[in-house]
């Protein structure tokens, strides 16, 4: 059995950050398994970013496609709450599952990601790792569980959702985020003792999504990433020698080619400019 397999399920223009997520995580930590949901199929380019990461890299990863699509929802908050309702199956042959979210790029870290989610698991004695933000009922989108125990407490709702996906549109009638409704399926199977006494949720990498607009808000985020409960990056030293790697790797540099994304090359302006 796999120690850990890490996931996300994928809609609409995010499948241009697979190959970028699926790198950065096994570059990292070889030893991990990606397993990628999606409800559409890939492009060619993308395709061949995953083809020339088998060939160099690794083959440890695959992409299903066309998931769900049984089950169509048009609002987008109800297609990202699926990431929260894969089925037990997909998983029983790994220890325990990172859900994580596409637009990063994943660094590797002391303790790694799987130590420090294991860790807090101990600490709290739930089967999961995530935090509840302030002053609300959402749990985070960047969700740890341990498979077996978590599945034998929310498998039977997980289930019950995705054969009833009208419930998943009746519910998002009060609902505004997907956190929110993970926030209720955890409430009402596991519970959240221990997590206020134990906090725990870091970003494991670098968020490509605060460059969407552009390069302001890169500056505030690596200064203040330590510093802030949600994101707990790595010192920004450190953080930009892992980063700075992948551009200089070949292998890196024909993705880039082959499936340019702009987040990304905002990001290597902002790396070689520096948090100025």
């Amino acid at each position: 059995m796999k120690s850990l397999c890490i996931t996300v399920f994928v809609f609409g223009n995010y499948t241009k950050y697979i190959p970028y997520y699926i790198y950065s995580i096994l570059t990292s930590y070889p030893d991990y398994y990606v397993k990628i949901f999606t409800n559409t199929r890939l492009s060619k380019q993308e395709n061949t970013c995953l083809q020339l990461i088998r060939e160099q890299l690794s083959t440890n990863f695959e992409v299903k496609e066309n998931y769900f699509t049984n089950r169509n929802v048009k609002r987008t908050v109800e297609n990202k709450v699926k990431r929260f309702l894969l089925p037990y199956h997909e998983f029983q042959a790994f220890e325990n599952v990172y859900v994580g979210d596409v637009d990063f790029l994943i660094v590797k870290e002391s303790p790694s990601l799987l130590e420090g989610h294991v860790a807090h698991c101990q600490k709290t004695g739930l089967p999961y790792s995530n935090q509840v933000r302030p002053n609300s009922k959402r749990l985070t989108g960047l969700h740890f569980f341990n498979v077996k125990p978590y599945y034998q407490k929310m498998g039977e709702t997980l289930a019950y959702y995705r054969n009833n996906p009208e419930r998943i549109t009746e519910d998002f009638q009060s609902l505004k985020r997907d956190e929110e409704m993970l926030y209720q399926l955890i409430e009402q199977q596991i519970g959240f003792d221990g997590l206020d006494a134990y906090h725990y949720r870091p970003h494991h990498g670098f968020h490509l999504g605060i460059l969407r607009s552009g390069p302001e808000r890169f500056k505030a985020y690596v200064e203040n990433g330590r510093q802030n409960p949600f994101h707990q990056l790595p010192a920004y030293d450190g953080l930009k020698k892992q980063l700075l790697l992948y551009f200089q790797d070949p292998l890196f540099k024909a993705m880039k080619k082959t499936n340019p994304i702009r987040e990304i090359q905002t990001l290597q302006l902002c790396l070689k400019e520096g948090a100025q």
